[in-house]
């Protein structure tokens, strides 16, 4: 996986429960991500738009805006970078909508190191590879 080793995705992380935040944020230096935090979607949505992202992880359930309306804008506004949706609950009708709304990946947490290694293969390693 040489193209791992030089490419270092930019990924925003969207998470209002510190825990949680510092686990993914872990999680994404270990695989040699860049990554930057907030902790609502009105700001998610304000760096978005200023600043060069590979992907995003939201939660659901943040405040000001929650991660199903920051998907919806973003796809409305013909935003492309792949977003992934977390969330303590397990429905199946979360990852309907998640998915529904302009989702790529729904992930239950808590989430392990793993899956955030295969999402990042999968959207943006085998994306660049291709490219």
């Amino acid at each position: 996986m040489d193209d791992r080793e030089e490419f270092h995705p930019r990924v925003l992380v969207v998470e209002d429960d510190p825990g949680c935040q510092v686990l993914l944020e872990r999680a994404l230096r270990r695989l040699g991500c860049e990554f930057e935090s907030c902790t609502d979607g009105r700001t998610a949505l304000d760096l978005i738009f200023s600043k060069p992202y590979d992907m995003a992880i939201v939660d659901i359930h943040i405040p000001v805006l929650d991660g199903f309306m920051v998907a919806c804008q973003l796809r409305e506004m013909g935003y492309a970078l792949p977003l992934v949706a977390i969330s303590a609950l397990s429905l199946e009708a979360i990852d309907s909508k998640a998915k529904a709304v302009g989702f790529d990946e729904f992930l239950q947490k808590p989430i392990e190191q793993e899956h955030i290694a295969e999402i990042l293969e999968r959207f943006l390693v085998n994306n660049r590879a291709e490219s």
